[in-house]
């Protein structure tokens, strides 16, 4: 059997016809029979190890997706993450962003903070090599999760999320707080500075533990200011001829009496050792301020922003601890923490909480960083 004949055959004739031959001339051939069987072996071995090689080698991302995160008003939003399998990325400042992944079908996903408010989704298949930028309208952040506001004296969140960004966002009274039905129905709920004094109702018990009941069940908080009231309490036993009085004041000042943030303070379901504040800001321009938050510098592309307080007396933080973490700092003029975050599982699966110090429509004109702050705070709810 020439060695051509034998190579044309595959590996198991050979065996069948070494076989059928070496039975005729056992004894001349059993070295024979042997070599070739080894290299019949070895020739299989070799084949399957390339085809395990192959089955191991890791697809290459030659294929990019390309598209712009914008909101319903069409501003651009940054810091979105886009998701595709395994792959993702965040939008820049510009809501600009550039995906790289392997050729394929996928789920792109564009949302902010966990998505339950703010996520859009669409099947995209792209080709090896290829680049595919995504359709205006396919880069819209949808809204998925309803909004709520409670009017305030001096803060007007609803302009930003309704006239800015184009999202809806229902008005509710401090009195529905009192429902937990009601609020449950919402996914975050924004309160403006100076509800209180707007409303001319208190905060009690019952509004406290529907938003900590809200809070668990995943629901979000923004407020601004004064409305720190709602998350940590009013500070004031009210004297029952005047419910009004002392109503500009967190720490229990109008009895005459001035407690520290080490002495529980009244009402709230936030822990005065977590965050407590005080009535003790003045007007004028925090110039340089730390941006902590990752996000943000990603969003305005510098770590440090200036912010102006046109309003005396604004809430100045005393005390910051766990569960939350700074936002937005000034250090240079004493002024501490400016913005805050309680992002945990306060009971889980847990909500978010971000407070700011200064106004979402102070009586002058919010700065063009102030204003996409707003926007990053109101999308990562």
């Amino acid at each position: 059997m020439t060695a051509k004949l034998i190579a044309s055959l595959p590996i198991f004739e050979i065996f069948i016809q070494l076989k059928t031959f070496h039975m005729k001339n056992q004894k001349r051939f059993t070295i024979f029979f042997i070599s070739i069987s080894f290299i019949a072996l070895a020739l299989l071995f070799s084949q399957c190890k390339k085809e395990k090689d192959a089955a191991f080698v890791t697809p290459v991302a030659d294929a990019t997706i390309n598209g712009r995160v914008v909101a319903p008003s069409g501003k651009p939003i940054g810091s979105a993450e886009i998701t595709a399998g395994k792959y993702a990325t965040l939008s820049d400042k510009n809501g600009d962003f550039s995906l790289k992944v392997v050729a394929g079908t996928y789920k792109l996903v564009i949302q902010t903070g966990d998505g339950h408010v703010f996520r859009t989704e669409l099947d995209v298949t792209v080709g090896s090599m290829q680049t595919i930028v995504l359709p205006e309208p396919d880069g819209v952040l949808k809204q998925v999760g309803a909004l709520a506001f409670i009017p305030g004296n001096y803060d007007h969140i609803e302009t930003v999320i309704i006239d800015s960004l184009g999202y809806t966002a229902t008005a509710l009274t401090l009195n529905d707080l009192s429902n937990l039905s009601t609020i449950n129905a919402y996914a975050a709920l924004f309160f403006n500075c100076g509800l209180l004094e707007m409303s001319g109702i208190t905060m009690d018990s019952t509004k406290y533990a529907n938003l900590h009941s809200f809070l668990a069940g995943n629901g979000s908080i923004y407020a601004s200011d004064f409305a720190v009231e709602c998350l940590t309490g009013d500070g004031f036993l009210r004297p029952s001829l005047n419910p009004n009085m002392g109503r500009q004041h967190h720490e229990k000042t109008g009895s005459g009496v001035v407690f520290s943030c080490i002495t529980p303070q009244i009402g709230g379901f936030i822990e005065d050792s977590s965050l407590c504040t005080s009535k003790s800001g003045n007007v004028g321009m925090i110039n340089n301020a730390h941006i902590d938050d990752a996000g943000i510098v990603n969003l305005l592309g510098k770590d440090s922003l200036d912010v102006f307080y046109d309003l005396g007396g604004w809430e100045k933080i005393s005390l910051l601890d766990t569960p939350f973490s700074a936002a937005i700092t000034d250090n240079n003029l004493g002024n501490g923490v400016l913005a805050a975050k309680m992002d945990i599982d306060y009971e889980t699966p847990g909500g978010v909480i971000f407070y700011t110090t200064f106004h979402t429509h102070p009586q002058g004109a919010i700065s063009e960083d102030v204003q996409k702050i707003l926007e990053y705070f109101i999308l990562n709810l």
